[in-house]
């Protein structure tokens, strides 16, 4: 069978309510499929699977052809090689833990993998608990592993914490990067959460009513002007990796104050450990603009910056501000950003309260 380098999936697919034409290619071992509901990331996945027969597809992953109809190929579904986690994945309840993990694996297959999986989802004090003993997490968890059990060509995660609270899903999230840094597993991740594309994509791909409308480095492809019309309905904020500073002599003897990598410096609404690294999200419309330097004030960071773009759409502005060699986005309305006579090279300053930071993990 031929092959060729990365990854291409070219669809088209009408349907009496929706459609899909696109071409999309990538190289990044990791693809994040966003978009709101509807927008067609779930069709496209089971395209790659094989289970949508009517749609017009090549498809290739990771260099493997599964689909190409000039070149007479169509692999089977059970060929493919695919690890699958639906939204709602089913555990068999007649089963434990280990033998849920282990079905479907055929006779003479890898074992090692199977021990990987248990491994790296930390799984090994679970492989004989009946499945209705389980909470929400360690269930996703067990998804995962018999997804990974297979020895998969590569790992198609359909929205896998749609379902799980917040606090669940900050837990599963490391197992999540464990899978795709400790594996070197090939993954297309659909999520219509800006929070998981931004950490788990290395390249994120933008669908909008069964097109593509934009492509490229997560950051950079949620803050461009092509997504802007989505922001809103899809929740994008900014999110930036810091590190705790040591105690600066609060009550508590603990920090709360958090620094990125350039020098941009926060405080959270929580105690820290000093030197922990975390996350933090900060939606754009919690973000106030001023020309002057504010006092006497309760928002906890006021931070000077100087616009660098701002992009308009009809009803509100995002503006795009260099906080020393960060950046952090806001959302203004037109009417606003026009009182304030905002251009490019303005000078700013930018005031966020402590609790509109986010803690993503």
């Amino acid at each position: 069978m031929k092959s060729e380098p990365g990854s291409l999936l070219e669809v088209q697919f009408d349907r009496s309510d929706f459609q899909i034409d696109l071409c999309l290619e990538w190289q990044a071992r990791s693809l994040v499929l966003f978009g709101a509901s509807g927008s067609g990331k779930t069709t496209l996945l089971r395209v790659l699977l094989g289970l949508e027969p009517a749609a017009k597809a090549r498809t290739r992953l990771a260099g493997n052809w599964l689909e190409d109809a000039a070149q007479g190929i169509c692999q089977p579904i059970h060929e493919r090689r695919l690890g699958w986690v639906p939204q709602s994945p089913t555990l068999f309840p007649d089963r434990d833990v280990e033998a849920n993990i282990r079905f479907g694996i055929r006779a003479g297959a890898d074992a090692s993998w199977i021990e990987r999986a248990i491994d790296v989802l930390e799984l090994d004090a679970l492989r004989k608990r009946a499945v209705d003993d389980l909470s929400g997490g360690e269930r996703q968890r067990v998804a995962l592993a018999r997804a990974i059990a297979i020895r998969p060509r590569a790992l198609l995660l359909d929205e896998p914490m749609a379902s799980l609270d917040l606090g669940l899903r900050s837990r599963i999230l490391p197992y999540l990067l464990r899978i795709r840094d400790e594996l070197d597993l090939p993954i297309v991740y659909i999520t219509h959460d800006p929070d998981e594309a931004l950490l788990l994509g290395d390249t994120i791909a933008v669908l909008d009513n069964g097109q593509l409308i934009a492509q490229g480095a997560p950051r950079e492809t949620l803050w461009s002007q092509a997504v802007h019309s989505l922001s809103v309905q899809v929740g994008v904020e900014n999110v930036v990796d810091v590190t705790c500073l040591e105690n600066v002599g609060t009550a508590s003897g603990s920090s709360r104050r958090v620094q990125t990598s350039e020098g941009l410096e926060l405080e959270t609404p929580w105690p820290l450990i000093p030197n922990e690294p975390l996350t933090i999200g900060i939606r754009a419309e919690d973000i106030l603009v001023s020309l002057d330097k504010p006092s006497r004030i309760s928002a906890r960071n006021v931070c000077p910056g100087r616009v660098a773009r701002i992009d308009t759409q009809s009803d509100d502005c995002l503006i795009h501000v260099e906080v020393g060699r960060d950046l952090l986005i806001a959302r203004l309305t037109v009417g606003a950003t026009q009182d304030l006579q905002l251009a490019t090279g303005s000078n700013v300053y930018l005031i966020i309260k402590s609790q509109a930071l986010r803690r993503i993990r």
